[in-house]
Protein backbone atom coordinates (compact mmCIF):
# COMPACT_ATOMS: atom_id res chain seq x y z
CA UNK A 1 0.00 0.00 0.00
CA UNK A 2 2.76 2.24 1.05
CA UNK A 3 4.11 2.22 -2.92
CA UNK A 4 0.59 4.02 -3.24
CA UNK A 5 -0.41 6.51 -5.92
CA UNK A 6 0.75 9.70 -6.64
CA UNK A 7 -2.20 11.31 -4.98
CA UNK A 8 -2.71 8.27 -2.25
CA UNK A 9 -6.19 6.39 -1.74
CA UNK A 10 -9.36 8.77 -2.71
CA UNK A 11 -11.35 9.04 -0.11
CA UNK A 12 -14.29 7.81 -1.91
CA UNK A 13 -13.11 4.11 -2.18
CA UNK A 14 -11.35 4.45 -5.17
CA UNK A 15 -7.93 4.48 -6.22
CA UNK A 16 -6.68 7.80 -8.38
CA UNK A 17 -5.94 6.99 -11.93
CA UNK A 18 -1.80 7.89 -11.40
CA UNK A 19 -2.17 4.84 -9.38
CA UNK A 20 -3.08 1.97 -11.16
CA UNK A 21 -3.03 -0.59 -13.98
CA UNK A 22 -5.53 -2.46 -15.87
CA UNK A 23 -4.66 -4.34 -18.71
CA UNK A 24 -1.01 -5.86 -19.74
CA UNK A 25 -1.77 -5.81 -24.05
CA UNK A 26 0.12 -3.32 -25.42
CA UNK A 27 -1.07 -0.83 -28.42
CA UNK A 28 0.28 2.14 -30.18
CA UNK A 29 0.18 5.44 -29.47
CA UNK A 30 -0.85 8.41 -31.55
CA UNK A 31 1.95 8.03 -33.91
CA UNK A 32 1.98 4.09 -34.16
CA UNK A 33 5.25 3.44 -32.14
CA UNK A 34 5.51 -0.15 -31.15
CA UNK A 35 5.21 -0.12 -27.24
CA UNK A 36 3.23 2.38 -26.31
CA UNK A 37 0.22 1.22 -24.88
CA UNK A 38 -3.39 1.67 -25.26
CA UNK A 39 -5.42 -0.26 -23.48
CA UNK A 40 -8.10 1.68 -21.39
CA UNK A 41 -10.98 -0.21 -22.85
CA UNK A 42 -12.19 -3.93 -23.71
CA UNK A 43 -9.19 -4.81 -21.15
CA UNK A 44 -9.04 -9.17 -20.11
CA UNK A 45 -6.95 -9.44 -17.02
CA UNK A 46 -6.27 -13.08 -17.93
CA UNK A 47 -4.12 -12.03 -20.73
CA UNK A 48 -2.43 -9.77 -18.59
CA UNK A 49 1.24 -11.09 -18.54
CA UNK A 50 3.35 -12.02 -15.75
CA UNK A 51 5.81 -9.36 -14.57
CA UNK A 52 8.68 -8.44 -13.14
CA UNK A 53 10.71 -11.88 -13.53
CA UNK A 54 14.30 -11.56 -12.62
CA UNK A 55 16.42 -11.66 -15.12
CA UNK A 56 20.14 -11.41 -13.78
CA UNK A 57 21.98 -11.75 -16.43
CA UNK A 58 21.10 -8.81 -18.77
CA UNK A 59 24.09 -6.36 -19.55
CA UNK A 60 23.79 -2.44 -20.55
CA UNK A 61 23.14 -0.87 -22.70
CA UNK A 62 19.19 -0.82 -23.03
CA UNK A 63 17.75 -1.76 -26.33
CA UNK A 64 17.15 1.04 -28.23
CA UNK A 65 13.98 2.09 -28.98
CA UNK A 66 12.51 1.55 -33.12
CA UNK A 67 12.37 5.31 -34.51
CA UNK A 68 13.06 7.37 -31.22
CA UNK A 69 15.42 10.28 -31.70
CA UNK A 70 17.14 12.15 -29.66
CA UNK A 71 16.72 16.32 -28.51
CA UNK A 72 14.04 18.28 -28.15
CA UNK A 73 12.10 19.13 -24.82
CA UNK A 74 9.78 16.82 -22.77
CA UNK A 75 7.89 18.27 -20.64
CA UNK A 76 5.45 17.14 -17.69
CA UNK A 77 2.62 18.91 -15.95
CA UNK A 78 0.93 17.59 -13.03
CA UNK A 79 -1.59 18.73 -10.48
CA UNK A 80 0.41 16.48 -7.53
CA UNK A 81 3.15 18.01 -5.62
CA UNK A 82 6.25 15.93 -4.90
CA UNK A 83 6.46 15.87 -1.23
CA UNK A 84 9.93 14.97 -0.95
CA UNK A 85 12.80 13.75 -3.96
CA UNK A 86 15.46 12.65 -1.46
CA UNK A 87 16.55 9.33 -2.85
CA UNK A 88 16.52 7.41 0.30
CA UNK A 89 12.97 8.12 1.35
CA UNK A 90 11.18 8.02 -1.57
CA UNK A 91 7.76 6.14 -1.64
CA UNK A 92 5.48 7.40 -4.12
CA UNK A 93 5.06 6.38 -7.89
CA UNK A 94 5.23 9.90 -8.74
CA UNK A 95 9.10 10.45 -7.62
CA UNK A 96 9.94 6.87 -8.50
CA UNK A 97 9.52 7.58 -11.95
CA UNK A 98 11.54 11.05 -11.78
CA UNK A 99 14.09 9.78 -9.53
CA UNK A 100 14.45 7.07 -12.15
CA UNK A 101 15.70 9.28 -14.55
CA UNK A 102 18.01 10.58 -12.54
CA UNK A 103 19.31 8.20 -9.87
CA UNK A 104 20.41 4.62 -10.58
CA UNK A 105 19.94 1.15 -8.15
CA UNK A 106 21.61 -1.80 -7.28
CA UNK A 107 18.56 -3.38 -9.87
CA UNK A 108 16.02 -1.91 -11.60
CA UNK A 109 12.78 -2.38 -13.48
CA UNK A 110 12.72 -2.25 -17.52
CA UNK A 111 10.45 -2.71 -19.60
CA UNK A 112 10.00 -5.65 -22.42
CA UNK A 113 6.81 -5.70 -24.48
CA UNK A 114 4.59 -3.96 -21.80
CA UNK A 115 6.38 -6.35 -19.22
CA UNK A 116 8.59 -4.59 -16.78
CA UNK A 117 11.54 -7.00 -15.71
CA UNK A 118 14.08 -7.21 -13.00
CA UNK A 119 17.54 -6.97 -14.23
CA UNK A 120 21.00 -5.92 -12.68
CA UNK A 121 21.95 -2.35 -12.82
CA UNK A 122 24.76 -0.72 -10.46
CA UNK A 123 25.07 -3.85 -9.28
CA UNK A 124 26.56 -7.18 -11.76
CA UNK A 125 23.96 -8.93 -11.03
CA UNK A 126 20.23 -9.48 -8.99
CA UNK A 127 22.65 -10.23 -5.78
CA UNK A 128 24.45 -13.24 -4.71
CA UNK A 129 22.64 -14.87 -1.56
CA UNK A 130 24.61 -16.63 1.37
CA UNK A 131 23.43 -20.58 2.11
CA UNK A 132 21.56 -19.55 5.18
CA UNK A 133 20.18 -16.81 3.33
CA UNK A 134 20.99 -14.50 6.02
CA UNK A 135 23.75 -12.13 3.90
CA UNK A 136 23.20 -10.49 0.44
CA UNK A 137 26.37 -8.90 -1.36
CA UNK A 138 25.88 -6.55 -4.51
CA UNK A 139 28.91 -6.15 -6.23
CA UNK A 140 28.88 -2.80 -8.47
CA UNK A 141 29.78 -2.37 -12.27
CA UNK A 142 33.15 -0.59 -12.77
CA UNK A 143 33.73 3.25 -13.15
CA UNK A 144 30.46 4.15 -12.95
CA UNK A 145 30.64 7.63 -11.87
CA UNK A 146 28.60 10.98 -10.53
CA UNK A 147 27.40 13.84 -13.01
CA UNK A 148 30.47 15.79 -11.48
CA UNK A 149 32.77 12.63 -12.48
CA UNK A 150 33.91 11.37 -9.46
CA UNK A 151 33.63 7.63 -9.15
CA UNK A 152 30.71 5.87 -7.45
CA UNK A 153 32.11 4.00 -4.51
CA UNK A 154 30.56 0.66 -2.74
CA UNK A 155 30.61 3.17 0.51
CA UNK A 156 28.50 5.43 -1.19
CA UNK A 157 25.42 2.88 -1.52
CA UNK A 158 26.00 1.90 1.71
CA UNK A 159 25.82 5.24 2.89
CA UNK A 160 22.11 5.91 0.92
CA UNK A 161 20.85 2.82 2.69
CA UNK A 162 21.97 4.14 5.83
CA UNK A 163 20.14 7.64 5.91
CA UNK A 164 17.09 5.58 5.29
CA UNK A 165 17.17 4.44 8.73
CA UNK A 166 16.78 8.16 9.81
CA UNK A 167 13.39 8.30 10.41
CA UNK A 168 12.53 11.28 12.80
CA UNK A 169 14.67 13.28 10.23
CA UNK A 170 13.71 11.65 6.92
CA UNK A 171 10.49 10.58 7.65
CA UNK A 172 8.03 8.56 5.11
CA UNK A 173 9.89 6.00 3.14
CA UNK A 174 9.91 2.42 3.24
CA UNK A 175 10.53 0.79 6.88
CA UNK A 176 11.39 -2.37 5.35
CA UNK A 177 15.15 -2.42 5.93
CA UNK A 178 14.68 -1.75 9.69
CA UNK A 179 12.39 -4.86 9.85
CA UNK A 180 14.55 -7.34 7.97
CA UNK A 181 18.14 -6.04 7.92
CA UNK A 182 20.09 -7.25 11.17
CA UNK A 183 19.77 -4.37 14.35
CA UNK A 184 17.36 -2.44 12.30
CA UNK A 185 15.44 -1.39 15.08
CA UNK A 186 18.50 -0.43 17.10
CA UNK A 187 20.07 1.70 14.47
CA UNK A 188 18.46 5.30 13.81
CA UNK A 189 20.71 6.40 10.84
CA UNK A 190 24.47 7.70 10.40
CA UNK A 191 23.68 11.51 12.09
CA UNK A 192 22.49 9.37 15.28
CA UNK A 193 24.31 6.46 15.32
CA UNK A 194 26.98 7.14 13.26
CA UNK A 195 28.58 5.17 10.11
CA UNK A 196 29.35 1.78 11.62
CA UNK A 197 26.02 -0.77 11.05
CA UNK A 198 26.45 -4.48 11.27
CA UNK A 199 23.64 -4.07 8.92
CA UNK A 200 25.08 -2.83 5.73
CA UNK A 201 29.09 -2.90 5.30
CA UNK A 202 30.96 -2.16 2.21
CA UNK A 203 34.55 -3.04 0.44
CA UNK A 204 35.70 -0.57 -1.61
CA UNK A 205 38.23 -2.02 -3.19
CA UNK A 206 36.13 -4.53 -4.20
CA UNK A 207 33.77 -2.49 -4.51
CA UNK A 208 31.47 -4.62 -2.74
CA UNK A 209 27.86 -3.88 -0.69
CA UNK A 210 27.03 -6.53 2.25
CA UNK A 211 23.43 -6.25 3.55
CA UNK A 212 23.43 -8.74 6.88
CA UNK A 213 19.72 -9.63 7.95
CA UNK A 214 17.74 -10.86 10.87
CA UNK A 215 15.45 -13.11 9.00
CA UNK A 216 15.39 -14.33 5.31
CA UNK A 217 14.68 -11.60 2.45
CA UNK A 218 13.96 -13.78 -0.73
CA UNK A 219 12.64 -10.84 -2.14
CA UNK A 220 15.52 -8.43 -1.25
CA UNK A 221 16.40 -8.01 -4.97
CA UNK A 222 13.24 -6.11 -5.55
CA UNK A 223 13.42 -4.04 -3.08
CA UNK A 224 17.08 -3.30 -4.48
CA UNK A 225 15.63 -1.12 -6.89
CA UNK A 226 14.26 1.24 -4.59
CA UNK A 227 16.33 4.25 -4.68
CA UNK A 228 17.90 3.98 -1.28
CA UNK A 229 19.60 1.88 -2.80
CA UNK A 230 21.22 4.43 -5.00
CA UNK A 231 24.67 5.88 -4.43
CA UNK A 232 25.01 9.17 -2.24
CA UNK A 233 28.44 10.60 -1.56
CA UNK A 234 28.53 11.52 2.10
CA UNK A 235 30.81 14.66 1.76
CA UNK A 236 27.84 16.16 -0.37
CA UNK A 237 25.05 14.52 1.90
CA UNK A 238 23.38 18.21 3.58
CA UNK A 239 20.86 15.95 5.09
CA UNK A 240 17.53 17.15 4.98
CA UNK A 241 18.08 20.01 1.93
CA UNK A 242 19.67 17.15 -0.09
CA UNK A 243 16.22 16.45 -1.82
CA UNK A 244 16.60 20.14 -3.46
CA UNK A 245 19.97 18.90 -5.46
CA UNK A 246 21.21 15.51 -5.43
CA UNK A 247 23.94 13.77 -6.88
CA UNK A 248 23.05 12.09 -10.56
CA UNK A 249 23.50 9.11 -11.30
CA UNK A 250 21.24 8.08 -13.92
CA UNK A 251 20.99 9.70 -17.76
CA UNK A 252 19.81 13.31 -15.92
CA UNK A 253 20.84 15.68 -13.64
CA UNK A 254 19.61 18.43 -11.56
CA UNK A 255 20.11 21.82 -13.67
CA UNK A 256 16.89 23.52 -11.40
CA UNK A 257 14.73 22.69 -8.78
CA UNK A 258 11.90 24.77 -6.97
CA UNK A 259 10.18 22.11 -4.24
CA UNK A 260 7.01 22.53 -4.81
CA UNK A 261 6.59 24.13 -8.18
CA UNK A 262 9.28 23.04 -11.09
CA UNK A 263 12.18 20.62 -11.72
CA UNK A 264 14.25 20.73 -14.47
CA UNK A 265 16.29 18.28 -15.76
CA UNK A 266 19.73 18.25 -18.29
CA UNK A 267 21.37 15.46 -19.18
CA UNK A 268 24.14 13.67 -17.41
CA UNK A 269 27.61 13.63 -19.84
CA UNK A 270 29.29 11.55 -17.21
CA UNK A 271 26.31 8.96 -17.09
CA UNK A 272 27.44 5.51 -18.59
CA UNK A 273 24.89 3.92 -21.11
CA UNK A 274 26.75 1.05 -22.29
CA UNK A 275 26.56 -0.05 -18.66
CA UNK A 276 23.04 1.14 -17.97
CA UNK A 277 20.24 -1.65 -19.20
CA UNK A 278 17.30 0.23 -18.26
CA UNK A 279 17.51 3.46 -19.40
CA UNK A 280 17.44 5.72 -22.19
CA UNK A 281 18.47 9.89 -23.05
CA UNK A 282 16.12 10.72 -25.48
CA UNK A 283 15.10 14.23 -24.95
CA UNK A 284 18.04 16.95 -24.04
CA UNK A 285 15.64 18.37 -21.83
CA UNK A 286 12.85 17.44 -19.57
CA UNK A 287 10.82 19.74 -17.95
CA UNK A 288 8.75 19.00 -14.55
CA UNK A 289 5.81 21.72 -13.41
CA UNK A 290 4.08 20.60 -10.55
CA UNK A 291 0.72 22.04 -9.00
CA UNK A 292 -0.61 22.68 -12.54
CA UNK A 293 -4.99 22.34 -12.72
CA UNK A 294 -5.51 18.86 -14.10
CA UNK A 295 -8.44 20.28 -16.03
CA UNK A 296 -6.48 22.61 -18.01
CA UNK A 297 -3.19 20.97 -18.32
CA UNK A 298 -5.55 18.12 -19.70
CA UNK A 299 -7.45 20.08 -22.21
CA UNK A 300 -4.53 21.88 -23.49
CA UNK A 301 -2.43 18.58 -24.14
CA UNK A 302 -5.68 17.15 -25.67
CA UNK A 303 -5.97 20.68 -28.36
CA UNK A 304 -2.37 19.44 -29.14
CA UNK A 305 -0.78 22.96 -29.75
CA UNK A 306 2.49 24.45 -29.78
CA UNK A 307 4.49 22.93 -26.27
CA UNK A 308 1.66 21.14 -25.46
CA UNK A 309 2.53 18.67 -28.38
CA UNK A 310 5.54 17.46 -26.39
CA UNK A 311 3.74 17.70 -23.12
CA UNK A 312 2.26 15.17 -20.92
CA UNK A 313 0.94 14.03 -17.37
CA UNK A 314 0.41 11.27 -15.60
CA UNK A 315 -2.64 13.00 -13.58
CA UNK A 316 -4.72 9.73 -15.29
CA UNK A 317 -8.06 11.03 -17.66
CA UNK A 318 -9.19 14.41 -16.09
CA UNK A 319 -13.58 14.27 -16.83
CA UNK A 320 -13.04 17.34 -18.74
CA UNK A 321 -11.60 15.44 -21.43
CA UNK A 322 -13.33 12.20 -20.91
CA UNK A 323 -15.43 12.15 -24.15
CA UNK A 324 -12.32 13.26 -26.00
CA UNK A 325 -9.90 10.39 -24.28
CA UNK A 326 -12.74 7.99 -25.09
CA UNK A 327 -13.11 8.98 -29.02
CA UNK A 328 -11.23 10.82 -31.59
CA UNK A 329 -8.12 11.57 -28.98
CA UNK A 330 -8.06 8.07 -27.98
CA UNK A 331 -4.23 7.67 -29.51
CA UNK A 332 -3.57 10.61 -26.88
CA UNK A 333 -4.02 8.04 -23.74
CA UNK A 334 -1.80 5.61 -22.57
CA UNK A 335 -3.68 3.05 -19.89
CA UNK A 336 -1.96 0.00 -18.41
CA UNK A 337 -1.72 -2.06 -15.71
CA UNK A 338 -0.72 -0.94 -12.00
CA UNK A 339 0.66 -2.96 -8.42
CA UNK A 340 -2.96 -1.59 -7.01
CA UNK A 341 -6.46 -3.75 -6.27
CA UNK A 342 -9.31 -2.21 -4.98
CA UNK A 343 -11.60 -3.01 -2.29
CA UNK A 344 -13.64 0.03 -1.79
CA UNK A 345 -14.25 0.28 1.68
CA UNK A 346 -15.37 -3.33 1.87
CA UNK A 347 -12.89 -4.53 4.56
CA UNK A 348 -14.82 -6.43 7.61
CA UNK A 349 -13.47 -7.39 11.04
CA UNK A 350 -13.73 -10.95 11.25
CA UNK A 351 -13.79 -10.74 15.22
CA UNK A 352 -17.09 -8.31 15.07
CA UNK A 353 -19.04 -9.47 12.07
CA UNK A 354 -19.32 -13.30 11.94
CA UNK A 355 -18.42 -15.24 9.08
CA UNK A 356 -22.06 -16.02 7.53
CA UNK A 357 -22.77 -12.19 7.77
CA UNK A 358 -19.47 -11.45 6.35
CA UNK A 359 -20.49 -14.04 3.48
CA UNK A 360 -23.88 -12.01 3.01
CA UNK A 361 -21.97 -8.92 2.87
CA UNK A 362 -19.93 -10.33 -0.09
CA UNK A 363 -22.96 -11.66 -2.09
CA UNK A 364 -24.82 -8.10 -1.55
CA UNK A 365 -21.95 -5.71 -2.19
CA UNK A 366 -22.18 -3.87 -5.00
CA UNK A 367 -19.53 -3.27 -7.12
CA UNK A 368 -20.89 -1.75 -10.65
CA UNK A 369 -23.08 0.74 -8.60
CA UNK A 370 -19.89 1.71 -6.64
CA UNK A 371 -17.93 2.51 -9.45
CA UNK A 372 -20.52 4.53 -11.39
CA UNK A 373 -21.02 6.43 -8.06
CA UNK A 374 -17.14 7.54 -8.03
CA UNK A 375 -17.15 8.67 -11.13
CA UNK A 376 -14.87 6.18 -12.37
CA UNK A 377 -14.20 5.36 -15.98
CA UNK A 378 -13.03 2.48 -18.41
CA UNK A 379 -9.42 4.27 -17.57
CA UNK A 380 -9.53 3.53 -13.99
CA UNK A 381 -10.01 0.45 -13.29
CA UNK A 382 -10.91 -3.53 -14.92
CA UNK A 383 -13.09 -6.25 -13.21
CA UNK A 384 -11.17 -7.76 -10.21
CA UNK A 385 -11.85 -10.83 -8.01
CA UNK A 386 -8.93 -11.54 -6.31
CA UNK A 387 -6.34 -9.48 -3.06
CA UNK A 388 -3.55 -9.92 -4.99
CA UNK A 389 -2.67 -8.26 -9.05
CA UNK A 390 -2.34 -10.72 -11.56
CA UNK A 391 0.52 -9.86 -12.91
CA UNK A 392 2.48 -11.18 -10.11
CA UNK A 393 5.23 -13.69 -11.13
CA UNK A 394 3.52 -17.15 -10.91
CA UNK A 395 0.26 -15.67 -10.07
CA UNK A 396 -2.77 -17.25 -11.55
CA UNK A 397 -5.91 -15.24 -12.08
CA UNK A 398 -8.90 -16.79 -11.20
CA UNK A 399 -12.80 -16.03 -10.45
CA UNK A 400 -14.41 -17.43 -6.90
CA UNK A 401 -18.32 -17.19 -7.78
CA UNK A 402 -18.96 -15.70 -4.52
CA UNK A 403 -15.93 -13.26 -5.97
CA UNK A 404 -16.89 -12.05 -9.35
CA UNK A 405 -15.26 -8.80 -9.12
CA UNK A 406 -18.08 -7.13 -11.18
CA UNK A 407 -21.38 -6.98 -11.44
CA UNK A 408 -24.60 -5.40 -9.06
CA UNK A 409 -24.70 -7.69 -6.35
CA UNK A 410 -27.80 -9.88 -4.93
CA UNK A 411 -29.58 -8.40 -1.74
CA UNK A 412 -32.34 -10.76 -2.23
CA UNK A 413 -29.27 -13.49 -1.80
CA UNK A 414 -27.80 -11.64 0.75
CA UNK A 415 -31.14 -11.34 2.77
CA UNK A 416 -32.14 -14.92 2.56
CA UNK A 417 -28.65 -15.67 3.42
CA UNK A 418 -29.03 -13.19 7.62
CA UNK A 419 -32.22 -14.95 7.42
CA UNK A 420 -30.79 -18.28 7.76
CA UNK A 421 -28.30 -17.10 9.75
CA UNK A 422 -30.55 -15.66 12.46
CA UNK A 423 -28.89 -12.41 11.43
CA UNK A 424 -31.61 -9.99 9.94
CA UNK A 425 -31.12 -6.21 10.86
CA UNK A 426 -27.34 -6.98 11.85
CA UNK A 427 -25.89 -3.39 11.93
CA UNK A 428 -23.12 -2.64 9.90
CA UNK A 429 -20.72 0.57 10.85
CA UNK A 430 -18.20 2.51 8.84
CA UNK A 431 -17.07 5.99 8.12
CA UNK A 432 -17.15 7.87 5.22
CA UNK A 433 -16.22 11.10 4.30
CA UNK A 434 -19.07 13.78 4.13
CA UNK A 435 -16.81 16.81 2.44
CA UNK A 436 -16.63 15.00 -0.26
CA UNK A 437 -19.14 14.33 -3.15
CA UNK A 438 -17.51 11.15 -4.66
CA UNK A 439 -17.72 9.97 -1.27
CA UNK A 440 -21.06 11.06 -0.46
CA UNK A 441 -23.13 9.93 -3.71
CA UNK A 442 -20.89 6.22 -2.78
CA UNK A 443 -22.01 5.93 0.41
CA UNK A 444 -25.66 6.76 -0.40
CA UNK A 445 -25.24 3.17 -3.19
CA UNK A 446 -23.89 1.21 -0.25
CA UNK A 447 -26.77 2.40 2.49
CA UNK A 448 -29.24 1.38 -0.13
CA UNK A 449 -27.95 -1.93 -1.26
CA UNK A 450 -27.08 -2.68 2.12
CA UNK A 451 -30.62 -1.56 3.84
CA UNK A 452 -32.41 -3.91 1.20
CA UNK A 453 -30.18 -6.33 2.01
CA UNK A 454 -31.45 -7.10 5.51
CA UNK A 455 -28.95 -4.89 7.11
CA UNK A 456 -29.03 -2.31 9.50
CA UNK A 457 -26.86 0.61 8.42
CA UNK A 458 -24.90 3.30 10.21
CA UNK A 459 -22.73 5.79 8.17
CA UNK A 460 -20.94 7.77 10.31
CA UNK A 461 -19.86 11.01 8.55
CA UNK A 462 -16.69 12.57 8.60
CA UNK A 463 -14.37 14.95 6.82
CA UNK A 464 -11.38 13.50 4.57
CA UNK A 465 -8.74 14.12 6.81
CA UNK A 466 -10.59 12.80 9.70
CA UNK A 467 -11.77 9.35 8.12
CA UNK A 468 -7.72 8.79 7.25
CA UNK A 469 -7.40 8.67 10.71
CA UNK A 470 -10.28 7.00 12.09
CA UNK A 471 -10.05 3.80 10.08
CA UNK A 472 -6.95 3.00 11.37
CA UNK A 473 -7.60 4.21 15.23
CA UNK A 474 -7.61 0.86 16.84
CA UNK A 475 -10.54 1.50 19.26
CA UNK A 476 -13.11 2.61 16.33
CA UNK A 477 -16.04 1.63 16.95
CA UNK A 478 -17.22 -0.02 13.57
CA UNK A 479 -16.66 -3.11 11.76
CA UNK A 480 -16.69 -2.15 8.35
CA UNK A 481 -14.23 -0.17 6.29
CA UNK A 482 -11.70 0.16 8.81
CA UNK A 483 -7.85 -0.65 8.57
CA UNK A 484 -6.57 -0.81 4.90
CA UNK A 485 -9.91 0.09 3.79
CA UNK A 486 -9.94 1.01 -0.13
CA UNK A 487 -7.46 -1.17 -1.40
CA UNK A 488 -3.73 -1.69 -1.76
CA UNK A 489 -0.69 -1.60 -3.68
CA UNK A 490 2.42 -3.86 -3.89
CA UNK A 491 5.83 -2.84 -3.15
CA UNK A 492 7.24 -5.60 -5.42
CA UNK A 493 5.48 -7.85 -7.39
CA UNK A 494 5.61 -10.79 -5.02
CA UNK A 495 2.95 -12.21 -2.32
CA UNK A 496 5.23 -11.33 0.83
CA UNK A 497 4.53 -7.44 -0.05
CA UNK A 498 0.57 -8.20 -0.29
CA UNK A 499 -0.50 -10.67 2.56
CA UNK A 500 1.78 -10.49 5.13
CA UNK A 501 1.24 -6.39 5.74
CA UNK A 502 -2.51 -6.90 5.49
CA UNK A 503 -3.32 -9.99 7.25
CA UNK A 504 -0.18 -11.03 9.70
CA UNK A 505 -1.57 -11.55 13.43
CA UNK A 506 1.52 -9.07 14.66
CA UNK A 507 0.06 -6.07 13.12
CA UNK A 508 -2.17 -3.77 15.30
CA UNK A 509 -5.58 -3.45 15.53
CA UNK A 510 -7.07 -1.94 12.36
CA UNK A 511 -3.14 -1.96 10.92
CA UNK A 512 -4.39 -4.43 7.94
CA UNK A 513 -7.66 -5.56 6.54
CA UNK A 514 -10.19 -7.49 8.70
CA UNK A 515 -8.30 -7.84 12.04
CA UNK A 516 -7.40 -11.72 11.16
CA UNK A 517 -5.33 -13.48 13.99
CA UNK A 518 -4.44 -16.55 13.11
CA UNK A 519 -0.64 -18.15 13.65
CA UNK A 520 -1.57 -20.92 11.72
CA UNK A 521 -2.18 -18.60 8.89
CA UNK A 522 1.41 -16.60 9.62
CA UNK A 523 3.79 -19.56 9.27
CA UNK A 524 1.96 -20.79 6.11
CA UNK A 525 2.49 -17.28 5.11
CA UNK A 526 6.53 -17.26 6.52
CA UNK A 527 7.25 -19.90 4.84
CA UNK A 528 6.02 -19.71 1.57
CA UNK A 529 7.86 -16.18 1.89
CA UNK A 530 11.34 -18.10 2.75
CA UNK A 531 10.80 -20.78 -0.63
CA UNK A 532 12.80 -19.32 -3.54
CA UNK A 533 10.69 -16.46 -5.50
CA UNK A 534 10.20 -18.69 -8.57
CA UNK A 535 8.23 -21.09 -6.35
CA UNK A 536 5.94 -18.40 -4.57
CA UNK A 537 3.66 -17.71 -6.99
CA UNK A 538 1.32 -20.16 -7.24
CA UNK A 539 1.59 -20.97 -3.19
CA UNK A 540 0.47 -17.11 -3.27
CA UNK A 541 -2.44 -17.89 -5.48
CA UNK A 542 -3.76 -21.00 -3.34
CA UNK A 543 -3.37 -18.81 -0.15
CA UNK A 544 -5.44 -15.85 -1.92
CA UNK A 545 -8.14 -18.00 -2.65
CA UNK A 546 -8.14 -19.58 1.34
CA UNK A 547 -8.17 -16.06 2.25
CA UNK A 548 -11.07 -15.45 0.78
CA UNK A 549 -13.27 -18.36 1.38
CA UNK A 550 -12.23 -19.07 4.58
CA UNK A 551 -11.94 -15.82 6.19
CA UNK A 552 -13.91 -13.34 3.83
CA UNK A 553 -12.44 -10.22 5.46
CA UNK A 554 -12.97 -8.24 2.13
CA UNK A 555 -14.87 -8.01 -1.00
CA UNK A 556 -12.34 -7.57 -3.80
CA UNK A 557 -13.40 -5.43 -6.23
CA UNK A 558 -11.24 -4.36 -8.96
CA UNK A 559 -7.60 -3.83 -10.47
CA UNK A 560 -6.96 -0.33 -10.41
CA UNK A 561 -5.25 1.05 -14.04
CA UNK A 562 -2.62 3.66 -14.45
CA UNK A 563 -3.16 6.21 -17.07
CA UNK A 564 -1.82 9.32 -18.86
CA UNK A 565 -2.30 12.09 -21.65
CA UNK A 566 0.08 13.16 -24.13
CA UNK A 567 0.53 15.19 -27.22
CA UNK A 568 1.06 14.21 -30.53
CA UNK A 569 4.79 14.37 -30.49
CA UNK A 570 5.34 13.00 -27.79
CA UNK A 571 6.26 9.07 -28.00
CA UNK A 572 6.29 5.36 -26.51
CA UNK A 573 4.52 6.54 -23.68
CA UNK A 574 4.00 3.06 -21.51
CA UNK A 575 2.73 2.39 -18.35
CA UNK A 576 5.39 0.08 -15.64
CA UNK A 577 2.50 -2.51 -14.38
CA UNK A 578 4.91 -2.27 -11.63
CA UNK A 579 4.46 1.38 -10.60
CA UNK A 580 1.40 1.96 -12.36
CA UNK A 581 2.80 5.45 -14.39
CA UNK A 582 4.87 5.67 -17.21
CA UNK A 583 8.67 4.61 -17.71
CA UNK A 584 10.07 7.74 -18.19
CA UNK A 585 13.17 7.32 -19.11
CA UNK A 586 11.72 5.43 -22.76
CA UNK A 587 9.74 8.40 -23.38
CA UNK A 588 11.15 10.55 -26.37
CA UNK A 589 9.87 13.59 -28.78
CA UNK A 590 9.74 14.69 -32.35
Amino acid sequence: MRWTTVVALATAGTLSLAACGGSGSSGTNSNNNAGASNTALGDAYEKVPASAGQKPDVKGPAPEIPGAKKGGTLTFNSEVVPESTDPSTQYYQDTAAILKLTTRTLTAYRMEGGKSVLVPDMATDLGQKSKDGLQWKFTLKPNLKYDDGTPIKASDVAYSIKRSFATEELPGGPTFQIDYFKDGDKYKGPWKSGDTYSGVEADDAKGVITINLARKFETLPYFASFTMFGAIPKAKDTKTNYQLKWAATGPYKVQSYTKGASLTLVKNTNWDGQSDPARHQYPDTIQFNFGKDAATTAKAIMADNGIDQTSLTYDGVNAAVLQQALGAKRKQVASGPSNCVNWNGSTMDVNKIPLEVRKAVAAAWPIDQIHQAGGETPFDYSPGGTIGAPQVPGFTKFNLPEFPGKGQGDPAKAKAMLQAAGKLNFELSYYYSNDDEAAKNVNKVKVAQLQKAGFKVKAIGVSKTERRKKVRDPKAPVNLGQGVATGWCYDWPAGDSIYPPLFNSTLPNNGGAGNIRDKALDKEMADISNLPVAEQGAKWTALDKKILQKYVPLVPNSYSKGSMIFGSKVHNVVIDPNQGIGDFPSIWVG
